[in-house]
């Protein structure tokens, strides 16, 4: 089997988590996307795409019966997918369908040889745990929004539309509910995160209108919305979203190994804390030691450009 790494985005595409594959295997990615995505495919590193409209799939069951079907005909070593809702549904029967060993909501890949290393959090998020598969297809799943996309444009890249043939569907779409609450946050290029420092949810609702004058997302520490004061869709951390913004602003956040799990890709952190000695200092781009309120008043005074 030749060694290569399939990108299954059936459902919009991952771009960071493409061009993450494009990084292990060089020149050896197919991707397979929706049709209107085959270009962004190419802007970030597959080298064959194929491309099907999968809207109208409401059966994972039976987009998983078509995929194995082609696996089967592509020879792909390596399956990846983002870890959403739909494709965590999806995965663990296409491992099934392949007899391939399956690691899901990985934060970190890696090439040892042919091996590929996938690294997730175990034991109660006490430990990260490095995995390889013994299968002759290893297969992963990965945190949406972990890995930074990165261009790297393929002009020559095959694009091949696929045909959908599968079975009756045992499954019907009945109603959906739009996100009420924006772009999720592993999507938002800027995120105001609060952690117990904040003290409260009306320090929170102050975050908020940041936020919104930032036009960012509102984030926040496990140990926030455990005390309640956020609910757990800002949860940003081991056992919340992973996200990788141009800029964090982390306020009254402490900085554990937990929370910066999911946040420690951004490109900028800023962090506001009144305690100089503060771990998240040790990670962030501009520290402000001081009382947070008094720090965010004076943004919320200031006019953007």
């Amino acid at each position: 089997m030749s060694q290569e790494i399939l990108v299954l985005c059936p459902f919009g595409l991952d771009a960071g988590l493409l061009s993450k594959a494009a990084e292990l295997l060089p020149g050896r990615v197919r991707a397979f996307v929706p049709a209107r995505e085959q270009a962004e495919a190419a802007l970030y590193g597959a080298n064959i795409i194929h491309t099907l409209n999968c809207g109208e799939i409401v059966d994972e069951a039976a987009l998983a019966d078509l995929l194995a079907e082609k696996l089967k005909l592509w020879g792909s070593s390596i399956v990846l997918a983002p870890a959403t809702i739909r494709m965590r549904n999806l995965m663990p029967m296409l491992a099934w369908k392949l007899d391939a060993g399956l690691t899901a909501d990985c934060t970190a890949l890696e090439m040892a040889g042919s091996d590929l290393v996938q690294t997730r959090p175990a034991f109660g998020n006490s430990l990260m745990a490095s995995i390889r598969s013994l299968s002759r297809i290893q297969m992963a799943t990965v945190r949406p929004g972990l890995f930074r996309p990165a261009a790297r444009p393929n002009p020559k890249a095959e694009i091949i539309p696929e045909s959908c043939h599968i079975r009756e569907q045992r499954l019907r779409h009945v109603a959906f509910q739009p996100f009420s609450q924006g772009k999720p946050l592993s999507q938002a290029g800027i995120i105001v995160a609060g952690g117990m420092g904040v003290g409260s949810k009306e320090g929170f609702r102050k975050l908020s209108v940041l936020a919104e004058k930032l036009g960012a997302g509102l984030a926040a520490s496990r140990s926030a919305v455990d005390a309640g004061f956020a609910p757990y869709r800002c949860q940003v951390g081991m056992t919340g979203v992973t996200v990788c913004p141009r800029l964090y602003i982390a306020v009254g956040i402490s900085g554990a190994v937990q929370h910066l799990a999911g946040m420690s890709g951004s490109e900028k952190i800023v962090a506001i804390n009144s305690d100089p000695k503060a771990p998240i200092f040790g990670y962030a781009d501009y520290g402000i030691v001081g009382d947070w309120e008094t720090v965010i008043d004076q943004l919320l005074k200031e006019e953007l450009s």
